[in-house]
């Protein structure tokens, strides 16, 4: 039986509806789960953007504001295009201080262009939004469209199929704190045991790297964030291919840092299929994705129009650590989705805070 204040199923082409009812109490949600401001940080650091004001970045999904605050701790000065479906989560997210350069815009993913937003963007941020796509491999193909080449997009999203830690993890702490939580906060559990189920039948870390590299993206990368969700939430990268002619400066400009610093590692040859690490091992908490590139000395390719762009790192072999996470213990978001049977809540203590 659905709480008081749900008046239809949830399903992918109305799950906005369902945010909105519960946004006058989701910063206050959010705020209670240790982690999530600081893992979407990490998430947008993540992406090496780095051009100031002369980025114009896209945030998907963007709710209440955080992941757009996000953004702008990583591009300061950025132009930022905040985009939701739930009029009632924006209105939340107006009412608060922004940069003249941040605007918000009510549309979903499939009816940006009559909302009157186009591309092409220097990024684009998504949290906890392709889980809730109706079919995640179109709407990626939709935002590949939507950026520049050799611009990166970073998801910031659960996955959980294909681990039975991740499954059992998530479905404690779903069961154990964010649906009571929910349900205290948001005046209704009914979002919350949704995603629950939607995150068990959704992608796993390797397909949706795959299905990122279906529609289009290269350099393709997966990193998780620290605390009890590892291997829980992810960052997921992705490239918009360049140009061809930009591709080969890149390469070149990998080769002159080489010789010109001896004490870089070589780039180390493909291990054999059979001992390669599968994606879910290939990218820990400390592993800072496209900012831990090599700074490209490569200028950006002209944009069409005229419009002045930022850098992005290169891709290459060297990282740096990344900065250390705010003091608060690793949880995550109320959006997410788990693993465990909705039906029947597992058996178990629920799990620790902190």
């Amino acid at each position: 039986m659905n709480d008081a204040g749900a008046t239809e199923p949830i399903r992918p082409a109305n799950v906005h509806r369902a945010y909105g009812r519960g946004a006058a109490g989701f910063d206050g949600f959010v705020k209670s789960i240790p982690g999530y401001h600081n893992h979407l940080r990490m998430s947008t650091t993540r992406m090496g953007l780095t051009g100031g004001s002369r980025l114009r970045l896209l945030d998907l999904g963007c709710g209440t504001g955080a992941s757009t605050a996000a953004l702008l701790d990583a591009a300061p000065g950025a132009e930022v295009v905040a985009v939701d479906a739930s009029p009632d989560m924006l209105s939340v997210a107006r009412r608060k201080n922004w940069p003249p350069r941040v605007s918000f815009v009510q549309s979903r993913l499939e009816t940006l262009s009559e909302a009157g937003v186009e591309g092409p963007f220097d990024g684009i941020f998504a949290a906890y939004l392709v889980s809730n796509l109706p079919d995640a491999e179109i709407g990626l193909r939709r935002i590949l469209s939507l950026l520049r080449p050799g611009a990166p997009l970073a998801i910031h999203d659960y996955a959980v199929a294909g681990r039975l830690t991740s499954r059992v993890r998530w479905a404690l702490a779903s069961w154990g704190y964010l649906i009571p939580m929910s349900r205290f906060r948001l005046g209704s559990a009914d979002l919350l045991r949704y995603r629950t189920h939607r995150v068990r039948t959704a992608d796993g870390v390797e397909s949706m790297t795959h299905r990122m590299q279906r529609a289009g993206f290269e350099d393709v990368r997966v990193q998780t964030v620290p605390g009890w969700q590892q291997h829980v939430v992810y960052t997921f990268l992705g490239r918009r291919p360049d140009e061809p002619d930009v591709v080969g400066q890149r390469q070149a400009a990998r080769a002159a840092a080489a010789a010109a610093d001896p004490e870089r590692e070589p780039d180390v040859p493909a291990p054999d299929v059979e001992d390669a690490p599968g994606p879910e091992d290939a990218g820990g908490p400390e592993d800072a994705g496209y900012a831990g590139d090599a700074p490209s000395a490569v200028p950006p390719a002209a944009p069409s129009g005229g419009r002045p762009t930022g850098r992005f790192a290169i891709a290459g072999t060297d990282r740096t650590p990344e900065p250390a996470a705010d003091d608060e213990p690793g949880a995550d978001t109320g959006e997410s989705l788990g693993d465990a049977d909705i039906d029947t809540p597992p058996e178990g203590n629920p799990p620790v805070r902190g």
